[in-house]
């Protein structure tokens, strides 16, 4: 198998098994569909950690800090381009939704 080893363009980029060649419009959703969280990460950059509907709570708590809140505590969605406030028990919902194109029925 052969690997790219080129730069990463975070707006296209997706992972074997993708539906579509682009991350933020896939055809049909899998809540397995893999992409790069695009949350800032501590050196000024994006996080890049490839994540899915399945791992971000746990990413979100683990890596970027999200933990020790309220409920209804407000926090301000730092992804790229985003900057929704959200109270704390919908913030996975809309990472889900939003970022990773997850439909709810």
């Amino acid at each position: 198998m052969d690997h790219y080893n080129g730069p990463i363009h975070f707006l296209s980029y997706s992972l074997s098994g993708a539906m579509e060649d682009t991350y933020t419009n896939p055809r049909i959703h899998t809540c397995t569909f893999w992409r790069p969280c695009r949350h800032p990460d501590s050196n000024g950059g994006l996080c890049g950690t490839i994540i899915n509907c399945i791992t971000v709570a746990a990413h979100f708590r683990n890596g970027h800090g999200l933990v020790d809140l309220r409920r209804k505590d407000h926090v301000i969605c730092e992804w790229s381009g985003c900057s929704k406030k959200i109270s704390r028990h919908n913030f996975v919902r809309h990472v889900r939704e939003k970022h990773l194109c997850h439909r709810r029925p």
